[in-house]
C-alpha cells in the first residue's frame, strides 16, 4: 500500500490536453497543489498540462511510474491495464465507472481485470473510485479540486463512496479537523478496506481512522484487525436494511451484512459506530480529546435553561451528575460571589461575566477525582465577547491536556461566529447540549468497550468429539435430512455441554417397556417439522405411563391431519427439567463474518421479543458475560421480583462452548439451543431441545 500513498511518480491515463476532462483535472490538481513527484498524462493527443508531459501511449513514458490512474471509458480499461502490465507498472487506481455497480453483465469485464492483474502481479484500487490522497505530500488522485489543507493531520479516512468521502473532507475543514490520508475504494474488486486498514494501523503518522462503508468484503479479516487496534476506529456503516441493500448493490456492489451482526462485531472490537454524518464528525472531534473514563460528569452552564437541557441529555446517555463536595463549594465562594444561583451540579454561571472566573471554575471541576468529564454550555454575544471566547477556548484546551479529562463545549452564538470558531479553533465545539452529551457518550463507550476488549481473556478450552458429530452428519447426509432432536442433542453433548437426552421410540407400544422416572416430556421426532410446538408435537409434565402412551397416540392422530403429511421418525421421551429462566443460545455461519454466536431470552418469547445479543465466535467468558449483561431480560437472571439468582456462570459456559463448536466445525451452518433452562446458582443449566443444520 505504501506506493498508493507515497508514489514518486504518477501517470494519469485518459487525459485531454485540449479540454478540462476528469483526467486533466487530476493532473492539474497535483501540479497546482505542489505534488513534488513526477506526473505524466496519457491521452489521444500529446502535449502538456501545466507543464506535465502527455503521451499518446503508456509505452512512451520515460520511466515506470509507481502508480497509474486510469480514468477512461469502462470498455477501454482492460487494454490500458494490459499496457501498464507490459510497462512494469505494479500499482493501478481504476477510477472509471460502468462496471458491476452499473450492471451485473459487467462482471465478465471485472473478471478480465483480475486476470490481467494476476498475470502481471498488479495491485489495484477500484474500479468506480477516486483513489487516495496524502495531504502531507500534496498528492491527490481524485478528479476534484480541494481547498488548501494544512499538512500534519493525524486523522485518516477510508470510504467506499467517493461522493461521501469528498463531502466529509469538506466537513473536516468546517470543523478544524486536519486529515492526513484518504482512500476511496469504490467497488473493492481487489484491494479493500482490510488492506488499507492494515496499512494505516501501522502508519506512524495516523492516530485515528474514520471509515464510511456500505458493506464488508472480508468481515472476519476486518474484525481480526479491529480487535487488536490500538487506534480508535470510527465507522459509519450504511446499507443497514433490506431497502438499502439493492441500492448499495447497484452503487458499489456492496453486500449487506446482517446489521445486528455488525453491531455485535463492532462492540466486541471496540469500534465506534456513527449513526449518521453528524455522529461521524462529532466522534472524530471528541475522540481527539482524553477519553471519558467513567460516566460521572459535571455540567457548567452560562444559561439555566441550557443546564436543564444538559441534565436531560446526560440522563439519556446514562451519565450521573456527581454531588459537588463541600470543599469545592467553599472554594467557589472564594472565586466569585453569588446572590441568586445555588452552588450545585449543574452549576449555573449566569451571573458571571469575567472569563478568568470561568477558567478557574472549570479547573476546579476538572480537579475533582469524581468528575471524569465536563459539559460546558457557553452562550455569548459575538460582537462583544468573541475575542474573549477564543482566549477561553485556548484555556480550555490547556486544562484538558493538563488534567487528561474531556470537556465537551457547547457554543451558542450567532451563525457566522460559530462557523468561524468551528473552522479556525482546533478545540472541538458542539452546537447543542444533546450533541455534546452524545459526544461524551461516544468517548465513554469507546473507553468501556476498549477496556473490556483488551481484558477479554482466553477462550474456554473444549474437547469436541468430532467423530460423533461426523457420524451423525454422514447418516443425515445419506438420508437427505436434518438431524432429529435426539441427534442434535448428541451433537451438543459432543461439544461438552450436558443435555437432557432421554429415550427415542418409534411408537406408543415401545414406550410401554421403558424404565423411566416421571414426570416426563414427549416430543415429536420429524425431519419435516423443526418447530415441534407449532404442530402439537410437544407434551409436558406427563405423570404416568398411561398418560405417556395416550399422549403419543394423540400426536400420531394429529399428524395424520396435517397437509402436507410430515414424516414420523419417532418420539423423544425426556425427564422433565426443573424450573428456571428459559434462555436461548445459538449461532450460525455468517456469509461475511464467519461463525457468530447468539444468546437471549428463550422459549416462546424468543421470536416475540427478539431480545438477543450477538458476537463473533469463538467468545471468551468475559465476552459471553457482556452479551448477557446487555439483554433487557438480564434482571431475570439476577433474580428479579424475589426470585433466586440464576446460574449465570453455567449459561456463560454454554455460550462459550457453542461458540467454540461453530468455530471448529464450519460445516455446522446453524445451531439452536432453545430453551436452555437456567436454574438457580450452583444448579447449572438444562438443555432440553436443539436444532442443528449442516451445510
Amino acid at each position: 500500500m505504501e506506493k498508493f500513498f507515497y508514489p514518486r511518480s504518477i501517470v494519469v491515463i485518459g487525459v485531454s490536453v485540449t479540454r478540462l476532462n476528469l483526467g486533466h483535472i487530476i493532473v492539474l490538481n497535483n501540479r497546482q497543489k505542489g505534488y513534488e513527484g513526477n506526473i505524466y498524462g496519457v491521452g489521444r493527443e500529446e502535449g502538456n498540462i501545466a507543464g506535465a508531459p502527455v503521451y499518446d501511449s503508456v509505452e512512451k513514458l520515460p520511466e515506470v511510474p509507481d502508480v497509474a490512474i486510469i480514468i477512461s471509458p469502462a470498455h477501454t480499461v482492460p487494454a490500458f491495464m494490459d499496457d501498464c502490465g507490459k510497462k512494469g507498472i505494479k500499482r493501478i487506481v481504476i477510477e472509471s465507472g460502468g462496471f458491476s455497480e452499473y450492471s451485473n453483465e459487467q462482471q465478465t469485464m471485472e473478471k478480465t481485470l483480475l486476470d490481467i492483474a494476476e498475470r502481471y502481479g498488479i495491485r489495484f484500487i477500484g474500479p468506480n473510485c477516486i483513489g487516495t490522497i496524502n495531504f502531507d505530500i500534496k498528492m491527490m488522485m481524485p478528479f476534484g479540486f480541494f481547498p488548501a489543507t494544512p499538512f500534519g493531520g493525524r486523522v485518516a479516512m477510508i470510504v467506499q463512496s467517493g461522493g461521501v468521502g469528498s463531502s466529509y473532507l469538506g466537513e473536516f475543514g468546517d470543523n478544524a479537523i486536519i486529515p492526513g490520508k484518504f482512500a476511496a475504494l469504490g467497488n473493492k474488486l481487489q484491494i479493500d478496506e482490510v488492506d488499507v486498514l492494515d496499512y494505516l494501523l501501522k502508519d506512524e503518522k495516523t492516530d485515528i481512522i474514520a471509515m464510511y462503508l456500505e458493506g464488508f468484503k472480508r468481515g472476519r479479516a476486518f474484525f481480526d484487525l479491529a480487535v487488536h487496534s490500538g487506534k480508535p476506529l470510527i465507522i459509519q456503516k450504511s446499507n443497514r436494511s433490506n431497502l438499502t441493500a439493492k441500492i448499495a448493490q447497484s452503487h458499489t456492489t456492496a453486500l449487506s451484512a446482517d446489521d445486528t451482526v455488525v453491531d455485535g462485531a463492532f462492540r466486541q472490537a471496540a469500534v465506534i459506530r456513527a449513526e449518521d454524518d453528524i455522529d461521524f464528525i462529532n466522534a472524530v472531534k471528541i475522540i481527539r480529546l482524553p477519553l471519558m473514563k467513567s460516566r460521572k460528569v459535571a455540567v457548567l452552564s452560562r444559561s439555566g435553561g441550557h443546564a436543564v437541557m444538559s441534565v436531560d441529555a446526560c440522563a439519556k446517555f446514562g451519565f450521573s451528575l456527581v454531588d459537588f463536595p463541600p470543599a469545592f463549594i467553599e472554594n467557589l465562594k472564594t472565586i466569585y460571589n453569588t446572590r441568586v444561583i445555588a452552588h450545585q451540579n449543574p452549576l449555573d454561571l449566569g451571573e458571571i461575566f469575567d472569563y478568568t472566573i470561568f477558567t478557574k471554575i472549570l479547573e476546579e471541576a476538572l480537579k475533582l477525582p469524581d468528575v471524569d468529564g465536563v459539559l460546558f454550555n457557553h452562550l455569548y454575544i459575538a460582537s462583544y465577547e468573541g475575542e474573549m471566547s477564543r482566549d477561553f477556548l485556548s484555556n480550555v484546551s490547556r486544562l484538558v491536556e493538563q488534567y487528561q479529562k474531556p470537556v465537551a463545549m457547547t457554543m451558542v452564538t450567532d451563525t457566522q461566529e460559530l462557523l468561524n470558531i468551528s473552522r479556525n479553533q482546533t478545540f472541538p465545539v458542539f452546537t447543542t447540549p444533546l450533541m455534546a452529551a452524545k459526544a461524551l457518550h461516544m468517548s465513554a463507550t469507546y473507553f468501556e468497550e476498549k477496556t473490556a476488549r483488551d481484558a477479554r481473556g482466553r477462550l474456554v478450552p473444549t474437547d469436541i468429539q468430532v467423530s460423533e458429530i461426523e457420524t451423525i452428519k454422514d447418516i443425515c447426509g445419506a438420508e437427505k435430512r436434518i438431524p432429529l432432536t435426539d441427534e442434535a442433542l448428541r451433537i451438543v453433548a459432543a461439544a461438552g455441554i450436558p443435555c437432557v437426552t432421554g429415550f427415542a421410540v418409534k411408537s406408543a407400544n415401545e414406550a410401554e417397556d421403558l424404565k423411566i422416572d416421571f414426570p416426563v416430556a414427549v416430543k415429536l421426532l420429524s425431519r419435516d417439522a423443526s418447530h415441534k410446538s407449532d404442530v402439537g408435537g410437544v407434551q409436558l409434565n406427563i405423570r404416568s405411563r398411561e398418560e405417556l402412551t395416550q399422549s403419543i397416540r394423540e400426536m400420531e392422530e394429529q399428524l395424520k391431519a396435517l397437509i402436507p403429511l410430515p414424516t414420523l421418525d419417532g418420539f423423544l421421551i425426556q425427564k422433565m427439567a426443573e424450573d428456571g429462566v428459559e434462555c436461548f443460545v445459538g449461532g450460525r455461519q455468517d456469509p461475511v463474518f464467519g461463525p457468530i454466536v447468539m444468546a437471549g431470552l428463550g422459549g416462546i418469547f424468543l421470536e416475540i421479543f427478539k431480545d438477543t445479543a450477538i458476537r463473533l465466535a469463538p467468545v471468551t467468558k468475559s465476552e459471553a458475560m457482556d452479551m448477557l449483561s446487555k439483554l433487557m431480560a438480564y434482571p431475570l437472571l439476577l433474580g428479579a421480583r424475589g426470585k433466586k439468582k440464576s446460574d449465570i456462570d453455567a449459561l456463560v459456559d454454554v455460550i462459550c462452548r457453542v461458540s467454540n463448536l461453530l468455530a471448529e466445525k464450519p460445516d455446522i451452518a446453524e445451531i439452536d439451543l432453545n430453551p436452555v433452562i437456567v436454574h438457580e446458582t450452583g444448579k447449572g443449566c438444562s438443555i432440553v431441545d436443539s436444532r442443528v443444520f449442516f451445510k
